[in-house]
């Protein structure tokens, strides 16, 4: 089951290089070699899927990737993989391109309503069955990485290696250690986090990244003094305004459903499988925000993308202050 584990690492650690490093601005490293000879062509005015046969020892395939819009301004392309059928994530191109505080590719007026570029896409060697999917779409404005229908130009549109046979059993995601931090008026604290990997958000990140928190934290002060989660959507305007500090209305941000279980810390541990957790009671109906949480709760939760999940409460530390936080763990349907 865990063929995958050592790919997905080192996407990881290429994501966080890919982010960090300086990209050109221009993405001329990406504009189509009139004599290359590609592998496939996905040629998008409307959604497109093209599948090609692999090998798991052919390294990678070159692909052009040819966009038109005849209504719509383009301003960013979003790419994402799906290895193995574990999970969508965010692709980052081996090519040096353009890009947004978000990942998504930042494209010039010059592609706006059409741009071909070629990818050299990874073929991983782990892989002897299953597929790896690479989804792409545009938007004219900043998307979600979850959600095509956000602000969508084109697409999406798909590149399926297929090396014959069926993927393996989905894995649960799982974030260890997590310390979500008291609000903070000045927008420094470190107060939301994003189930699609793990990474936690400071208030004044929200401009380019509101889209992926999922909740937050807050501690309510008063006769009832209470650790709480919330939703980014339901989370109090008078603690912190996030249409406000994020520039973006209210619909806009993420719900989260929240429950109650009688699970113990040895019943989060032994979950393992995506399956696991399908059984969850947990539904758009539950509430928002989930309170008076103390270390040892095992908390459900579903995300507004229909993931469900588990959350195990390490630890709460002091109150609304500075110092205040919580410390979780979190396992989510990939």
């Amino acid at each position: 089951m865990r063929r995958f584990d050592s790919y997905r690492r080192v996407l990881l650690s290429l994501t966080v290089v890919g982010m960090l490093a300086t990209a050109c601005d221009d993405n001329d490293e990406i504009t189509v070699d009139p004599n290359a000879d590609f592998d496939v062509v996905l040629d998008a005015p409307a959604e497109t899927n093209e599948n090609v046969n692999v090998t798991s020892s052919q390294g990678s395939i070159l692909a052009k990737v040819h966009f038109t819009s005849t209504d719509k301004s383009m301003k960013r392309l979003y790419i994402t993989e799906n290895v193995g059928g574990q999970g969508e994530e965010i692709y980052v191109t081996k090519e040096k391109v353009d890009t947004k505080a978000d990942g998504s590719i930042d494209l010039t007026g010059k592609n706006d309503k059409d741009f071909e570029f070629q990818f050299e896409l990874p073929v991983p060697s782990g892989i002897t069955a299953g597929t790896v999917v690479y989804k792409f779409w545009t938007t004219t404005g900043n998307g979600d990485f979850r959600d095509v229908e956000q602000r969508k130009a084109v697409g999406p549109s798909t590149i399926t290696l297929v090396y014959g046979g069926q993927n393996e059993a989905a894995e649960v995601k799982s974030y260890s250690n997590l310390k979500l931090a008291a609000p903070l008026l000045d927008g420094t604290s470190n107060t939301f986090v994003s189930a699609l990997d793990g990474k936690i958000y400071k208030i004044s990140q929200g401009v380019e990244f509101v889209s992926y928190w999922d909740f937050g934290y807050v501690y309510l002060m008063g006769e009832d003094k209470h650790a709480t989660l919330t939703s980014t959507s339901a989370y109090l305007t008078n603690v912190v305004n996030i249409p406000e500090k994020a520039g973006t209305t209210a619909d806009e941000l993420n719900k989260a459903y929240f429950a109650e279980t009688d699970m113990d810390a040895a019943a989060f541990a032994a979950v393992d499988a995506s399956s696991d957790l399908a059984g969850l009671s947990v539904t758009t109906g539950s509430s928002q925000s989930i309170s008076f949480l103390e270390a040892g709760d095992v908390v459900a939760f579903m995300t507004q993308y229909g993931k469900k999940g588990l959350i195990h409460v390490d630890e709460v530390s002091g109150t609304n202050g500075s110092d205040g936080y919580i410390q979780i763990d979190i396992k989510v349907q990939p």
